[in-house]
């Protein structure tokens, strides 16, 4: 099978790299099959953004839910036949992308009652957990940057 063939499921998988974390701090660089440069982010909510934004593109998993706005917005409508979905990013390269403080590959598997639901892997620890929302993901992250990983010690 050609490597710009792999499933959306294999290929929705995301790897954080956070160069900043603790402390408030969320900096860092997302990593997709699809983006040949990373995608930046400077804080948790920027991050969790940058990762819907992604999702809605690619259209995997697919969402629940609509995001509501108050706000006028402009049309924007992409059917599944306009995207472009084409690997640009080998396998091999996205594993040897590292965080100066963390690093982390997500697997977002469903997007129901509008939140997501997983596996994240802390790669320094080589721990992998569930998580049920992306706020439960989010102190999955945070957890690691204090003494508090109790969450990652998963049977």
């Amino acid at each position: 099978m050609d490597e710009r063939q792999v499933s959306l499921a294999v290929s929705s998988v995301v790897k954080l790299c956070f160069d900043a974390l603790g402390h408030g701090e969320w900096k860092g660089r997302l990593h997709t099959r699809y983006h040949e440069e990373p995608i930046l982010f400077d804080n948790a909510s920027e991050l969790l953004e940058r990762m819907e934004q992604f999702y809605d593109w690619l259209g995997f998993p697919q969402a629940s839910t609509k995001s509501r706005s108050f706000r006028e917005m402009k049309a924007q409508t992409v059917t599944s036949n306009q995207r472009n979905h084409v690997i640009v990013t080998r396998q091999e390269d996205m594993d040897k992308q590292r965080g100066d403080k963390a690093t982390f590959v997500v697997r977002v598997q469903y997007r129901q009652n509008a939140t997501w639901q997983g596996q994240v892997t802390w790669t320094e620890e080589n721990k992998t957990v569930a998580f049920r929302s992306a706020l439960e993901l989010l102190k999955l992250i945070d957890s690691t940057a204090s003494d508090e990983t109790e969450a990652w010690e998963q049977d």
